[in-house]
């Protein structure tokens, strides 16, 4: 009997919805016949067809794609760096660099955070990039040194097996509170301090070792900010003893200079890797010579370490990321051979120059207090030498991106009063005169800042440095008042006046976000109170 023969057709429901045939699969022979088989569809016992079906299959299979496409549009906006690098000199290239790109950040708000983000063992991402986008465009301010894209993926690619040592997250938490100025954020920053001293047990591993001391370092700079030096120091010297602890002060790969009591890292797996080693060390070095300086610890101890130190100077993280790092495969040592003969050579970078400017900062403060020139007849030979430094290093307009400018006034403001202190005993007979003019320098370099850049935040150790500048100038003030003629007195103490106002001026800016700026602010007031009110109410006439 033929298959379309009336007595072979199926029930409603069980043929297809074109036909009254026998059921064939996937098509019936009747809508084979007639041609037109791929429209063939059947009924399910849902009361849908194939083609409704395969139609909500695809209409899932959309929305989970454009869910996976927006989950991954949202971790390259995370991931995307603006620049790759610090920001260099103008004829090496390199622009402002930032950790987090704002484009993507300024759709989160505080507002939108989870209630009880800060009680949660790990922390909410947009929470997580929120504080991060607080602490970056001001991140090497304050002593950051890690490569930004890398640290990003650590802390947002979920898909990366490792993650940044949790002390590092910590601080990173507690510097985008600080920063944020939003009191809703603000309320936990005692929290989050907290959370950022504690020791993590599973911070103290040997892959760990730089991120920790990039923890240690803003934990610094954070403590300075806060006015509180004695907290600072104790975590600088936790830095220290973890450069020395791995022999980061010992890296020419040179085997035979390799102490034999450090403690072992992981070789660097690549030349990133090895420049944030670098780094490391280099940044440790600069805040520890200007601290010794400003908390007068000077050492005969630091003077020894500088002749043991053979690691290359730092480059330009871009160079890391080309595939290239510094090397020192004899073993010569660096600082010996800077102190020696100091150059700004600039091809180093700019980590290097402020490491070098920190060195003679130093140095100066030495010769200021024990020169002699029967015990210290090479005392003009660096004088000479620093004067010359100061020459080799290119103008504000040299330098390009927030960074690097503000490294700038960092670096020239500490050869000026490295100057001021080299002269401070007053063992010279121009020493009067070549302390007031480094001190009138150092105020002609924030005029020329500020004519660019709008003054937000800027390193802490710059504090006691204008605090110094503004001491000179009060003091040359009052000495021109005391042996002056009244017909030179006047024009000298006005140009004086006009260079401490600026100094201060900048100092009661900065003073509202940055406790050790007040507090030197403060100093000023008590010990020159007629100078500072008397003096600048006739200036402003």
């Amino acid at each position: 009997m033929s298959a379309f023969s009336p007595t072979n057709h199926l029930a409603k429901g069980r043929a297809c919805i074109d036909c009254r045939c026998g059921g064939e699969l996937p098509s019936c022979k009747r809508c084979v016949k007639g041609g037109y088989g791929l429209d063939c569809q059947y009924v399910n016992h849902r009361g849908k067809t194939g083609v409704q079906l395969l139609e909500a299959s695809v209409t899932r299979l959309e929305t989970r794609l454009a869910a996976l496409q927006n989950t991954v549009n949202q971790k390259e906006a995370i991931l995307q760096i603006c620049v790759p690098g610090r920001g260099g000199m103008r004829q090496t290239g390199g622009e402002s660099f930032r950790l987090v790109p704002p484009g993507f950040i300024t759709a989160v708000h505080v507002a939108s955070v989870p209630y009880g983000w800060w009680a949660q063992s790990k922390m909410p991402l947009e929470v997580a990039v929120l504080l991060m986008d607080y602490f970056a465009p001001y991140a090497f301010q304050f002593g950051f040194f890690l490569h930004g894209p890398r640290l990003c993926q650590l802390m947002f690619d979920h898909s990366n097996p490792s993650s940044p040592a949790p002390n590092l997250l910590n601080v990173i938490y507690l510097w985008g509170i600080h920063l944020s100025d939003d009191e809703r954020l603000l309320a936990h920053e005692p929290f989050f301090l907290e959370r950022a001293v504690r020791v993590d047990l599973t911070s103290q591993q040997p892959q760990y070792v730089v991120h920790n001391i990039q923890a240690e370092i803003l934990l610094v700079a954070y403590f300075l900010r806060s006015g509180n030096p004695s907290s600072a120091i104790h975590h600088l010297n936790h830095a220290i003893s973890l450069c020395i602890s791995y022999g980061l002060h010992r890296q020419a790969f040179n085997d035979s200079n390799r102490p034999v009591d450090a403690l072992d890292l992981p070789p660097p797996y690549d030349f990133i890797d090895r420049g944030e080693r670098i780094d490391a060390f280099w940044t440790t070095f600069l805040f520890y010579k200007t601290l010794a300086v400003q908390q007068r610890a000077l050492s005969e101890i630091s003077v020894i370490m500088d002749e043991t130190i053979d690691t290359p100077f730092p480059l330009e993280m871009k160079t890391y990321e080309d595939g290239s790092a510094p090397s020192n495969p004899y073993g010569v040592p660096t600082m010996k051979n800077f102190i020696d003969a100091p150059a700004a050579d600039l091809s180093h970078g700019i980590l290097a120059l402020t490491a070098k400017a920190a060195a003679l900062f130093e140095r100066a403060r030495i010769y200021g207090n024990e020169w002699r020139p029967i015990l210290h007849p090479d005392g003009q030979k660096f004088e000479t030498d620093l004067l010359n430094f100061i020459k080799s290093i290119p103008p504000l307009t040299q330098f390009v991106g927030p960074y690097t400018k503000y490294t700038w006034i960092t670096v020239v403001t500490l050869l000026h009063v490295a100057i001021i202190h080299f002269h401070s005993s007053g063992k010279y007979e121009d020493s009067n005169r070549k302390r007031l003019n480094a001190a009138q320098q150092a105020a002609n370099l924030i005029a020329n800042f500020k004519e660019s850049n709008t003054v937000q935040h800027i390193h802490p150790i710059m504090a006691p440095l204008w605090y110094t500048v503004c001491k000179t100038l009060m003091t040359g003030i009052q000495e021109q008042e005391y042996h002056g003629t009244p017909e030179d007195v006047d024009p000298v103490i006005k140009h004086l006046l006009q260079s401490l106002k600026t100094v201060v001026q900048v100092m009661e800016e900065l003073s509202c976000n940055c406790y050790e700026m007040k507090t030197h602010l403060m100093r000023l007031y008590q010990g020159f109170h007629d100078i500072l009110s008397l003096r600048y109410q006739s200036l402003s006439v």
